[in-house]
């Protein structure tokens, strides 16, 4: 039988991922429309002038860890969540899943459509079919925003 996820776990994951992003100040964050998709897309300012650069948030989470395998500050997606990511392999932009256990309140990261650029400095999304988390923190967000910055810097050198 098949248990019920409470209904509250949604809603406080996005508001997790809005608590983590908003420790920024140079990212604006617009909530997508119902059955748009992705559940955010985040918009990097400069000096608080807007860039046109953006990124997709998907967030996903559970209650408890116990519904995941872990090793150390590594999870790993069961593969029926991981399939459930195929749907954005056709986006235009970068794309994270951010994952959260509500019982510690714990943020996970993964790349699903990554940006990457090759030594020929040609870039491209690599739809991202590894399953394991990262831990979420400042410094991972932080990280995060410098990739996305570096592969639109080297899309609009191209």
């Amino acid at each position: 039988m098949k248990t019920r996820v409470p209904w509250y776990i949604e809603r406080r994951a996005e508001s997790l991922a809005i608590v983590y992003l908003t420790r920024r100040d140079d990212l604006i964050i617009s909530q997508a429309t119902p059955n748009q998709g992705l559940d955010f897309l985040i918009t990097i300012t400069k000096d608080g002038v807007y860039t046109g650069r953006l990124f997709g948030i998907e967030v996903k989470a559970t209650d408890y860890t116990s519904r995941l395998s872990k090793d150390n500050d590594i999870l790993k997606l069961d593969k029926e969540r991981l399939n459930r990511l195929e749907k954005f392999q056709d986006l235009p932009f970068p794309v994270c899943l951010f994952f959260f256990i509500l019982e510690e309140d714990r943020g996970y990261y993964k790349w699903i459509l990554e940006p990457q650029i090759n030594e020929q400095k040609q870039v491209s999304l690599h739809f991202n079919e590894n399953d394991e988390l990262k831990k979420l923190d400042d410094k991972e967000i932080a990280n995060i925003i410098s990739i996305v910055n570096s592969w639109y810097d080297q899309r609009n050198n191209t």
